[in-house]
């Protein structure tokens, strides 16, 4: 009977020694691996745009989200494929980073209902059998669509398609670890509750828990609804509880329960995994590699928006105006466009005369080196894995800021064009602006690595200057 009585304090000291790990460690974790599954979601389909096997969804700004929820899983016809898909990731993404942006990471706010629908979004796809086979609709269509690209004549695509495949799959499983160590978190939280709470004010002995189960059952949930009349009632957690507390395997059962959640034993400071902090500046550059599509649109979509504006300055002042040019500066025989730039802290604006032809061939030939560090095995990549560590994270500072300066051009081109074509044709040009927030997002997530990095190597330091042993040595 005393170990009856102990085993809910026992337990909750151990469910609040959880959640302080979770809300301080897992959970930061598991939206860092919610991000690398985005980016390798995204960098699949921006393949499969690319490629044209999949279009842009023409409704997806007007997608309203209140909270996270899953795709249509209706079936469609097979001539409807590429369009359901196209339509069906586009939400996905959208839901992705709703979840990313506006879901608090703590045991607190990710209650069982919303652990629930996390569950839902990230099995909507199951990567850990991304098959043609799967017996899941979306999952078969996505791969079957997949699969067409990687079994095509563009081996770097297709490198790109089963790279991230294989990553989506990684982290995926990573994902459902970490929630179903949320979910038994909560799972024995809310036993504890109805031990505590309810329970108590109950007349429930071991003759009606186990012989009259049906009558405790109602008794229970009459008096849960009137404590907690906004929560949600799980017979099968309440099935749970009242083996445990009154049947003859209660004992053995409770302590399982305490073993799950027994504190996990301290390791020694130089047993301690270490973190190969390279790694991560690595994790950086595969971020910044994601850019390279977007970006190869984007050059596209404005050599198109150049050749409209072309065709539509045969007067006589842009005749003159081209005249002029080459007779001031004959040297220069390209495309020059007087391009605004405002400066984000005084909002003041220069203007900046631009070689288009020649910042066109240069950011082109940025997105192919991007491309290339993200094909396994590529020259690219095995350069990087000669480097040191100083040369690596050089290498992905300066790409960083050579990208910061095309996504400021890129930008400032889309103004240009727009201003420059008659009102009555500014429909035809092409923006670039879904195309910029794609590249900023990667650029985002590699400055995040490269801060990471420094910060790893500052407690390095630190560490050794306060003449403690550090565990890479």
């Amino acid at each position: 009977m005393e170990e009856s009585q102990s085993f809910p304090q026992q337990l909750e000291e151990r469910l609040d020694a959880r959640r302080d790990a979770l809300d301080s460690v897992e959970l930061p974790r598991l939206k860092e691996t919610f991000k690398i599954f985005q980016a390798a979601f995204v960098g699949m389909i921006a393949v499969l745009l690319k490629k044209g096997v999949l279009h842009e969804d023409p409704y997806q700004y007007d997608l309203k989200i209140s909270d996270v929820t899953v795709p249509s899983e209706s079936p469609f016809a097979e001539s409807e494929k590429a369009d359901q898909v196209s339509v069906r990731v586009s939400q996905y993404q959208a839901y992705l980073d709703f979840l990313i942006n506006y879901y608090q990471f703590s045991c607190e706010f990710l209650t069982m209902g919303r652990v629930k629908r996390i569950l839902a979004l990230v099995k909507y796809y199951n990567f850990q059998q991304f098959t043609e086979t799967s017996t899941l609709l979306n999952t078969r269509a996505l791969a079957e669509i997949a699969a067409t690209v990687k079994k095509g004549t563009d081996p770097l695509s297709a490198s790109l398609v089963a790279d991230s495949s294989g990553q989506l799959e990684k982290t995926s499983r990573e994902i459902l670890a970490r929630l179903k160590d949320l979910t038994e978190y909560h799972r024995e939280r809310y036993k504890l509750d109805m031990r505590q709470l309810v329970l108590p004010l109950l007349p429930i002995d071991a003759d009606m828990a186990i012989g009259r189960k049906e009558e405790a059952v109602r008794l229970v949930k009459r008096k849960f609804s009137e404590l907690s009349p906004d929560q949600s009632f799980y017979p099968e957690l309440l099935d749970e509880l009242l083996l445990e507390d009154f049947s003859s395997d209660g004992p053995a059962m409770r302590e399982e329960v305490l073993r799950r959640f027994a504190p996990a034993e301290k390791k020694k400071a130089d047993e301690a995994q270490t973190k190969s902090f390279k790694a991560v500046l690595v994790d950086g550059l595969k971020a910044l590699s994601s850019a390279s599509f977007p970006l190869e649109d984007a050059l596209a979509k404005l050599d198109e928006d150049s050749l409209l504006l072309a065709s539509l300055e045969q007067g006589f002042g842009a005749k003159l105006k081209r005249m002029l040019r080459r007779i001031f500066a004959p040297e220069n025989k390209d495309l020059v466009y007087t391009i605004m730039f405002q400066d984000p802290v005084t909002g003041s604006r220069t203007a900046e005369d631009l070689d288009y032809r020649a910042f066109a061939e240069d950011a082109g030939k940025k997105a192919k080196f991007l491309a290339s560090l993200a094909q396994r095995g590529g020259a690219s990549a095995k350069r990087v894995e000669g480097m040191t560590d100083e040369q690596c994270y050089k290498l992905l500072q300066r790409n960083i800021e050579e990208i910061q300066r095309i996504l400021r051009v890129l930008a400032a081109l889309e103004e240009y064009f727009k201003s420059e074509v008659p009102v009555d044709v500014r429909a035809r040009v092409r923006a670039v602006r879904s195309e910029i927030t794609t590249i900023k997002g990667a650029v985002i997530k590699a400055n995040q690595k490269k801060h990471e990095y420094v910060a790893q190597t500052e407690e390095r330091e630190q560490m050794r200057r306060l003449g403690i042993k550090d565990p890479d040595a």
